[in-house]
């Protein structure tokens, strides 16, 4: 699927160049919110956070910077330092992905015996580092194919960001929406949305999807479904007490 556009010269990517810089925007602009607002909190808290946890973050935000720059690179025609820094870029990538998981359940056993202990949400944290992965190596693979990989690249920040949107909506909004689905909405709403506006945007300017839209749109939402079903799971959240149990470490 992925491979069915690469010569049609009608998805060359330098007529989408504003898009690319707006999508990366809206994630800026989602982090900024999500993790600024709740920068306090964060600073705040006692015990304070471990120093992995400042790595992880530190790390997320090395890998968001090098994806910016590599846009404007390509904005300004630098292409070969682009694919100089592709490659830092896909190391970050590598290093991003065991480091989220090993984050995640530093985080889980730092809050063992507080009341909202909820080590079932380990599901949507494992499956946004598949998700992240599998967009990835898909962007790399596709990486002589521009229009392919860049917004696979732009999905695989996707696949990441949406800690930082449900953040700003639970600060913002203070409403944790009912059930399944409003567990969905409130920790995806905003992924949705910027899959919907890059999807707008392909049929705006060609009446059609690409296909790296579309396989991101099933790597995504098959993944969401699939955190949503674990979070409702009595089984899952038994395997998950057990597991940060069996895990012990917390910083």
């Amino acid at each position: 699927m992925l491979n069915s556009v690469t010569a049609d010269a009608s998805w060359h990517p330098k007529s989408d160049r504003k898009a690319y810089i707006v999508w990366m925007a809206l994630i800026w602009a989602g982090t900024l919110a999500g993790f600024g607002l709740d920068l306090s909190r964060y600073a705040g808290e006692a015990p304070p956070p471990p120093p992995l946890l400042h790595l992880h973050a530190a790390v997320y935000t090395v890998w968001l910077v090098l994806v910016t720059i590599q846009i404007f690179l390509i904005e300004k025609g630098r292409i070969s330092l682009h694919k100089n820094l592709g490659w830092a870029t896909a190391v970050v990538s590598a290093v991003m992905v065991p480091l989220g998981v090993v984050a995640a359940l530093v985080d889980m056993a730092r809050q063992v015996g507080h009341p909202d202990y909820a080590p079932q949400f380990l599901g949507l944290e494992f499956v946004d580092m598949v998700a992240f992965a599998v967009l990835i190596a898909a962007g790399l693979l596709r990486r002589k194919d521009l229009a392919a990989h860049k917004r696979l690249m732009i999905l695989a920040a996707l696949a990441i960001v949406d800690a930082s949107f449900s953040r700003a909506w639970q600060i913002m909004a203070k409403v944790m929406l009912p059930g399944p689905l409003g567990w969905w909405a409130t920790y995806f709403g905003g992924t949705a949305l910027m899959l919907l506006a890059m999807a707008g945007w392909d049929l705006w300017r060609r009446k059609r999807i690409h296909p790296a839209v579309l396989f991101g749109m099933a790597v995504l939402w098959s993944c969401e479904l699939a955190a949503v079903a674990l979070q409702y799971s009595p089984a899952w959240k038994s395997a998950m007490v057990a597991l940060v149990k069996a895990w012990g470490y917390a910083g």
